[in-house]
C-alpha cells in the first residue's frame, strides 16, 4: 500500500478539472478497503494526512481546487519515516541570514502595507481594486488612492489591449519588450496599453512577438507547463514615467522556503485588482503560489485565480521594486513559467526582436553581499 501511494504525483490541469469526479473515485477505491491503512502520510506543503482514505481526498482537492501536485515526502505520526528510507522530523530547517534578510524585506514590503490599509479602516474590497476608474473606451483611469498597493509603481502592468480588452495581460519587462502568457497570446499589431502613476494613458502597438522554444522532448501542448511564455517587442520605447519590471539574478533558479515561512507575493487578476498570496517555490520551470492561511490577514486580500486571469503577474516586491517571478498559467492559488530560469532563453528572444535592452536584475546586495554567490537564499 505504501509504495502504491507515497508516490502519487499529479499534475496542474485547468480550472475546469471534474473535482466531484475525483472525489467520487477515491471513495470507490475507499470502499474497497474493508479498513482504512492506518499511516500518517506528511506532504512537503506541511499538512499530514491520517490513513490513505483521507490522503486521496487531499489529493483531489489539491489537483482541481488548488491545481497543485501533491508531494509526500515522509510517513510516521511525527513525520520521521522518510519516503527515501531517510529520517525526516517535523523540525523546519533554520534559515540562513540572507534569507531572513530577503524574506523579511519581501514581507515587510506587502503586510506592511496591508496593515497600514486596515489601520486607516479601509475594507478589502477597497483597497484591492487598483484603479478607480477604468474606461477603456475614452482612456480614461483613475488609480485607487485606497488601494493597499497604491504607493507602488505598478506602471509595468498593461490594464487593457485592443486584441482582447482587460484580458490577455502583458507585463513590461524594459521600456520596450512586454511578456505574456503563450496559451493567451496577445495578437500581433495589437495596442498595448500602461497607465503612469499620474493617470496619463501610453500607448504602443505589439509590433514583433516571439515564444520560448519548446523543451526537448516535448510534443503537443506539453511545453504548456514548462515555456508558456512570449516576448514582445513594441513600436518604440516607453517614456519614463512607466516602469518595467524586474527580475531575479539569473543564477536564482531554485528557491523554496520552509514551509512554516510565508512569504507573500502581489498578483493581479484581470479586474486589475491587487491580490495578495503566499510563494510557495520557484523550482526548476515553475513558480507556483500557495492559498494564505485562513488565519492570516492575507487571506482577505487573496482570490483564486480563474479563466481570464491568465497572463497576469506575480512579483515579489524588494526595495518598492516589482520583480517578475512569472506570469499565470494555471488557476488556483496560481502558477506559472519561471521568467529566471528562462533567463537567457528570454534574454535571447529579446535580443532577436531588436530594441536593444535585456532584462534588469534587482540588486540583491543588500541581502546576499556584492561578492556572496546568490544561491546561499535557496531553500
Amino acid at each position: 500500500m505504501l509504495s502504491s501511494i507515497v508516490w502519487i504525483v499529479l499534475s496542474r490541469v485547468s480550472v475546469n478539472g471534474d473535482l466531484q469526479a475525483c472525489l467520487q473515485q477515491a471513495e470507490r477505491l475507499c470502499a474497497q478497503l474493508h479498513n482504512d491503512h492506518p499511516t500518517v502520510y506528511c506532504a512537503t506543503n506541511g499538512h499530514t494526512y491520517n490513513g490513505s482514505c483521507i490522503l486521496r481526498k487531499a489529493i483531489c482537492t489539491e489537483k482541481y481546487v488548488n491545481h497543485h501536485s501533491l508531494r509526500l515526502n515522509a510517513t510516521g505520526n511525527h513525520c520521521q519515516h522518510h519516503v527515501g528510507g531517510q529520517t525526516s522530523t517535523t523540525t523546519q530547517r533554520s534559515l540562513t541570514q540572507a534569507e531572513v534578510a530577503l524574506y523579511g524585506d519581501i514581507t515587510n514590503e506587502i503586510d506592511d502595507r496591508l496593515a497600514s490599509s486596515r489601520a486607516k479602516n479601509i475594507t478589502p474590497e477597497e483597497a484591492l481594486p487598483i484603479f478607480s476608474k477604468q474606461d477603456h473606451a475614452h482612456q480614461s483611469y483613475v488609480r485607487n488612492t485606497k488601494c493597499w498597493a497604491y504607493s507602488l509603481d505598478l506602471t509595468s502592468i498593461s490594464p487593457w489591449n485592443s486584441h482582447n480588452g482587460n484580458r490577455k495581460a502583458g507585463t513590461l519587462v524594459s521600456p520596450r519588450h512586454i511578456i505574456f502568457a503563450r496559451h493567451y497570446s496577445i495578437r500581433l499589431n495589437s495596442t498595448i496599453r500602461f497607465v503612469d502613476r499620474n493617470n496619463r494613458v501610453v500607448d504602443r502597438r505589439l509590433v514583433k512577438t516571439k515564444p520560448l522554444p519548446n523543451p526537448p522532448g516535448t510534443h503537443g501542448r506539453e511545453w504548456l507547463g514548462q515555456s508558456d511564455l512570449v516576448v514582445g517587442l513594441l513600436e518604440t520605447d516607453v517614456p519614463s514615467s512607466i516602469t518595467f519590471a524586474k527580475v531575479l539574478p539569473k543564477n536564482l533558479t531554485l528557491i523554496q522556503p520552509p514551509t512554516n515561512v510565508h512569504v507573500p507575493v502581489l498578483s493581479t487578476d484581470f479586474e486589475e485588482k491587487a491580490l495578495v498570496a503566499d510563494f510557495y517555490s520557484l523550482s526548476r520551470y515553475r513558480g507556483i503560489l500557495r492559498t494564505p492561511a485562513g488565519t492570516s490577514s492575507r487571506s482577505d486580500y487573496f482570490e483564486p485565480k480563474i479563466v481570464g486571469d491568465s497572463g497576469n503577474p506575480s512579483f515579489f516586491v524588494i526595495h518598492d521594486d516589482l520583480v517578475l517571478l512569472f506570469v499565470f498559467t494555471f488557476g488556483g492559488a496560481g502558477s506559472g513559467s519561471s521568467i529566471v530560469y528562462h533567463y537567457d532563453e528570454i534574454n535571447l528572444l529579446m535580443s532577436q526582436l531588436g530594441g536593444g535592452y535585456q532584462l534588469t536584475d534587482v540588486d540583491l546586495s543588500a541581502f546576499i553581499g556584492t561578492h556572496a554567490p546568490s544561491q546561499v537564499i535557496l531553500g
